[in-house]
């Protein structure tokens, strides 16, 4: 402890973290490993449930089964000069993203289309 401090703050630091040389990712490749790694335990990205039970595959986006793109509630949001894929359940005509629970206006909340289904998933054709 220094003749400055008012107590010894050694034990309360946390050391830096330890960074591996190499290759450095960005956000978007960062966000979406994580969001693969959410769809391996068998959670929506989105949603943050469980996936639907005739979902999709999450490891191979070619495969048969329900995906986000053709649920009722994938909406494309028009921003200023971009539009962005976002998931607006429970209200398709929500305007607001207040109204919207799972709607932000940054990358995390984007609706990839080629995700697998959450348990919320509805058809287009049936509502």
């Amino acid at each position: 402890m220094s003749d400055t401090a008012l107590f010894d703050a050694a034990p309360y630091t946390v050391p830096a973290a330890v960074v591996e040389p190499g290759e450095t990712l960005s956000a978007g490749r960062r966000l979406t490993l994580r969001q693969a790694a959410q769809l391996a335990k068998g959670i929506h990205p989105i949603s943050h449930g469980r996936l639907h039970p005739d979902a999709a595959p999450h490891d191979n986006r070619q495969a048969a089964g329900l995906r986000c793109r053709t649920c009722h509630f994938h909406a494309v949001v028009g921003g200023h000069a971009r539009a962005y894929p976002k998931c607006k359940w429970p209200n398709v005509d929500a305007y607001r993203y207040v109204d919207l629970p799972r709607v932000s206006g940054g990358p995390a909340t984007d609706c990839r289309g080629w995700f697998p289904a959450c348990v919320d998933y509805k058809p287009r054709e049936e509502i």
